[in-house]
C-alpha cells in the first residue's frame, strides 16, 4: 500500500512539475489551432517596422489589406506574429523556412516579434539557432500592427496578403504545411 502511494505521489510530482508558476509562459496567450478566413477590418494608416538587421519594412494598411512598399506587385506576404517562448511558434519554424525557400521569388515572410523584453542579441541568437531565412521585426510598432490586425492577443497568428496587398487568410494557432501552402499558392496567383 505504501509503495502504491509513493508511486502515485512521484507520478503526480512529475505531472505537475511542468506547471511551474514561475514560468513566463502564460497558456492563455497561446492560440488554439484553427484557420480563420473571416474578415479583418483595416483602417488606413502607415507602419514602419524595423528588422533585427536594422532595415525598415514600410507599408500602409488599406480597406483591402496591407500594401508593402518593397513587395507590392512582386511578392505575397505572410505576416507571422510570434514569440520566442511559444511552443507552436517554434514548431512551425521549419515549415515557414521551407515554404520561404520554395517560393522565394514570389513570397515573403515578415515575422513580427510579440515580446517586449527581448534584446536584439537574443533575437539574433534565436534566428541563428533556428536557421530563420526571413526578417524578424522588433519594437513598439509591432504591437501597433498587432492591434491593427484584429487586436492580436495570442500567438501564433499569421496573416496572408496577396501580391497586390489584398487580405487572403488569417491563421490562428498551429497550421499544417499543406493548409498554409494551399493559401500561399492562392496569394501568389492573385
Amino acid at each position: 500500500m505504501k509503495k502504491n502511494i509513493l508511486v502515485i505521489l512521484v507520478f503526480m510530482g512529475i505531472l505537475f512539475s511542468g506547471c511551474d508558476t514561475k514560468t513566463t509562459i502564460d497558456g492563455n496567450v497561446i492560440a488554439k489551432s484553427k484557420d480563420d478566413a473571416s474578415n479583418v477590418e483595416f483602417i488606413s494608416q502607415s507602419f514602419m517596422l524595423i528588422t533585427t538587421d536594422e532595415k525598415f519594412i514600410s507599408f500602409r494598411s488599406t480597406t483591402q489589406g496591407l500594401d508593402f512598399d518593397e513587395y507590392k506587385g512582386k511578392k505575397a506576404v505572410l505576416v507571422d506574429i510570434f514569440a520566442t517562448w511559444c511552443p507552436p511558434c517554434i514548431e512551425g519554424l521549419p515549415t515557414l523556412i521551407e515554404l520561404k525557400d520554395k517560393y522565394k521569388d514570389d513570397f515573403e515572410i515578415v515575422s513580427v516579434l510579440f515580446e517586449k523584453d527581448k534584446s536584439k542579441e537574443e533575437i539574433l541568437e534565436f534566428i541563428s539557432k533556428h536557421g530563420i531565412n526571413y526578417p524578424i521585426t522588433m519594437g513598439e510598432e509591432n504591437f501597433r500592427l498587432a492591434k491593427e490586425l484584429g487586436d492580436v492577443t495570442k500567438v501564433p497568428e499569421m496573416f496572408l496578403f496577396s501580391k497586390d496587398g489584398r487580405f487572403i487568410n488569417r491563421f490562428i494557432g498551429k497550421v499544417s504545411k499543406e493548409e498554409l501552402e494551399k493559401y500561399i499558392k492562392l496569394a501568389i496567383e492573385n
